[in-house]
């Protein structure tokens, strides 16, 4: 169950999409459409979507050698009792996907047209709905995704919450001219993210909308009748609203989406009023006439809305949800626990049985554990790996430089071949054994949360006990071993750098962990 998200600094909730408006938004009416388009488009709106292309990610992977050295090392030794390693295998999501279903990435934006933001100097996705259309069984799955989930940016360094992977990929600037163009590989590299988050289901396309796209859309429609459930204020702050049947205009409506304290103090009771606000609109659009709201609603919002679906694609969409019963609309959301700020970002750790359930149920997969989204794994960062990606990152910056004077026509000497050939055999042994390292502890940390437990009424069992002793006793081996693997690259790395001339490497993580791009290769700013 979610608990609320108290940031060191308060800022205001961010608003749920909403699907089918956004969906609408993207829409332009055209004149003339062929006969073909016209048939695919409300009898077969899926033909439609077999094509879509998916952006890939390179993965990050070992420098190779500027010279032809000899390569000595020794393979990290991981093994571990069978007790703390989960024994599934790996699962293809091709070999069991349910058939016939489109995923649409639905992302709002904490921003407006302005260009300002609710949160630092940055953007965020702080909303991520995953839309699941099952043609076949003609139903549609809402699939929230928690903004906080600690997690990566597909073929990027470093450890991120889910809605600043956006960031990422724009490589921490935010372009607001308003083309769609803009913002795609922001939006691209966080369908990757959110890929991974299902158990590597595709995600092609998205929907993106912000903040004031969202108060033109409520506006246009001449607002919406809403049984409040909790007081709020509205977003400008104009006027106060209490519980009972009230109309909501567009500055009203985003208000409610953003109230970050639930009358119960869940963050699930906050996200079902996001969803039942969804359906409000859903339900107005339907019976007040969906296709006579279209060309207002896109008048009224053309600048906040991008999406990389085509003309066709959007029209499909739309007739298929106008014939959409509400009952059809299943929702749902993957929660977990909130860290505490022992660690500066406050993260939410994914409940990893909830999120395998929810992937079995709408899609046909038996997902694998992400041991990355862990208290424990968080933690491990901090005693020993954030250190060694920034030893990692300094080494490969040396090792670049050789490549570079090398290409430029520079000649070396046999001392400084030798040296680098010393450099680059302890880069390999470092960050061959820390990946290993990592890998393995994070397959345990999924299957040991009992370790977290603060509960002092909640012991653990002589099973637990035994277990936690074995890890205890592996993670510091680990870490001396790592210790001594980084002190002796970092000796050849200085013999290195002195004989061909580099300065300026630095061991020491500046600042914070997260504002270091040695370590987290974008800055995030969620101040």
């Amino acid at each position: 169950m979610e608990q609320e998200n108290v940031q060191t600094k308060e800022k205001p909730y961010r608003v749920r999409i909403i699907i089918l408006s956004a969906i609408l938004l993207t829409l332009v009416v055209s004149a003339v459409v062929g006969g073909v388009y016209v048939y695919r488009i409300f009898m077969k709106p899926e033909s439609l979507f077999e094509d879509g292309s998916v952006i890939q990610i390179p993965e990050q992977t070992a420098l190779a050698p500027a010279f032809d050295v000899p390569i000595n090392r020794t393979p990290a030794n991981t093994s571990a009792p069978a007790t703390l390693v989960p024994t599934e295998a790996p699962v293809d999501p091709e070999a069991s996907e349910k058939q016939g279903i489109l995923n649409i990435l639905l992302a709002g934006i904490d921003a407006y047209e302005n260009g300002k933001t609710t949160s630092g100097t940055m953007p965020h996705t702080d909303v991520m709905m995953v839309i699941a259309i099952n043609f076949d069984e003609g139903t549609v799955d809402l699939i929230t995704l928690p903004r906080d989930t600690m997690t990566t940016a597909p073929g990027h360094s470093g450890i991120y919450k889910l809605n600043g992977v956006f960031n990422v990929g724009l490589n921490g600037k935010f372009k607001s001219s308003g083309k769609a163009d803009d913002l795609a590989d922001g939006f691209a590299l966080t369908c990757r993210a959110a890929e991974e988050w299902l158990g590597g289901i595709t995600i092609p396309y998205y929907y993106g909308v912000d903040f004031q796209a969202v108060i033109d859309i409520v506006d246009t429609l001449g607002g919406i009748d809403y049984d409040v459930d909790q007081s709020f204020t509205s977003m400008s702050g104009k006027r106060k609203y209490g519980t009972g049947m009230h109309h909501l205009d567009g500055d009203a409506v985003m208000g409610y989406l953003r109230i970050r304290q639930s009358a119960d103090g869940l963050d699930s009771s906050r996200t079902a009023r996001q969803r039942r606000m969804l359906v409000a609109i859903f339900n107005k659009l339907k019976t007040e006439g969906t296709m006579s709201q279209i060309p207002a609603l896109i008048s009224a919002a053309n600048s906040g809305i991008y999406t990389n679906t085509t003309l066709a694609q959007t029209t499909a969409l739309v007739n298929y949800a106008s014939n959409l019963n509400s009952d059809n609309i299943r929702t749902r959301a993957m929660y977990g626990e909130i860290g505490d700020i022992e660690y500066d970002w406050r993260y939410v750790y994914v409940d990893q049985q909830n999120r395998i359930d929810l992937i079995k149920e709408v899609y046909g997969i038996d997902a694998e554990p992400v041991g990355l989204c862990t208290r424990q794994y968080e933690r491990w960062l901090h005693k020993i790996g954030f250190v060694t990606i920034k030893r990692l990152h300094q080494i490969e910056k040396v090792l670049t430089k050789v490549q570079e004077m090398k290409n430029a026509g520079e000649t070396f000497t046999d001392k400084q071949i030798s040296l680098y050939g010393d450099c680059y055999n302890d880069y390999l042994d470092l960050k061959e054994t820390f990946d290993a390292y990592c890998e393995e502890l994070q397959s345990i940390y999924v299957g040991t949360n009992w370790r977290e437990k603060k509960n002092s009424q909640s012991k653990w069992t002589d099973e637990q006990k035994a277990q936690d002793k074995v890890l205890t006793e592996k993670e510091t081996t680990y870490y001396n071993h790592l210790k001594e693997l980084s002190e002796q690259a970092r000796a050849s790395l200085t013999q290195l750098a002195d004989s061909i001339g580099y300065r300026g490497i630095s061991w020491s993580i500046k600042d914070i962990w997260y504002k270091d791009t040695d370590i987290n290769e974008v800055y995030v700013n969620f101040g």
